[in-house]
């Protein structure tokens, strides 16, 4: 954890105060912005759907290289990128810039990333209100490889820490989260807060989503009813708590890999 933690230390200051090398720093571009403002200008604020994900966010590091090194190689870049990243956090980008009311709930750091990643995704439109923000720890970040000669990329994640608990997570607060949501979008990450059902009952006001989901859709006809709320599933690959929320999706994306993998077919 020590290491982690130290090599957290030193990412933001190279994000951010490099001057040796380009780097596209975490921004919303001038072009994506007036993209954004076309898709609302026909709809009004309270006629735009609201959509919910949980799920990971976090920094990619994008160094494209010529061709991909050998061990033990040292090659340049050609380019350097740095950008907003994570599945949820992709998601609902692209839900808030086709006009849609996004809102997420994830977890980072107070840290150079985790500040990066929370005005980046605001400054696209998405509502990260219901954000958990740790004071110590990391944010996530990932390296990613891309080789200009094979189209390819190759991801190194260092995942955020500490990681969102169910606790964190209150009763009122999910609630209010999932107020008027037309969609709900899980990418499998933080698998202990989407899967872990709580001893708590109702009122106690502290469960987790998975228990939730499984009160309104399977333990009571009525709120089913009031709340049938779509799911979708983004099944990269397989992970712990897939299988538990694919029984309870209603809808599923999944790379060409994951169906032989989990043997689905």
């Amino acid at each position: 954890m020590a290491a982690m933690l130290s090599t957290s230390a030193m990412l933001p200051s190279f994000i951010f105060s490099s001057s040796r090398i380009s780097i596209t720093p975490v921004t919303t571009t001038a072009s994506v912005q007036r993209f954004r403002t076309k898709m609302l200008s026909s709809v009004t604020q309270t006629e735009r759907t609201i959509v919910l994900g949980f799920g990971g966010v976090g920094v990619d590091l994008l160094a494209t290289v010529a061709t991909f090194p050998n061990p033990d190689d040292k090659i340049r870049s050609t380019s350097l990128k740095v950008q907003g990243g994570g599945n949820a956090g992709n998601a609902l980008t692209c839900a808030a810039r086709l006009g849609l009311n996004a809102r997420l709930i994830s977890k980072v750091a107070n840290d150079a990333q985790g500040r990066g990643i929370l005005e980046e995704l605001k400054a696209d439109g998405v509502d990260v209100s219901f954000f958990e923000v740790s004071e110590e720890g990391n944010s996530p970040f990932t390296y990613v490889i891309v080789d200009d000669q094979t189209k390819t990329r190759t991801c190194i994640h260092t995942p955020g820490w500490p990681p969102m608990i169910p606790d964190e997570l209150s009763g009122s607060s999910l609630l209010s989260a999932l107020a008027g949501v037309k969609l709900v979008y899980f990418d499998v990450r933080l698998p202990e807060t989407a899967l872990v059902v709580a001893h708590e009952t109702l009122a106690s006001l502290h469960f987790s989503i998975y228990q939730l989901i499984k009160i309104l859709f399977l333990l009571s006809p009525v709120q089913a009813n009031r709340r049938k709320i779509p799911i979708l599933i983004d099944a990269e690959r397989p992970r712990e708590g897939l299988d538990d929320l694919l029984n309870l999706s209603d809808y599923v994306v999944c790379s060409a890999k994951l169906p032989q993998a989990c043997c689905y077919c």
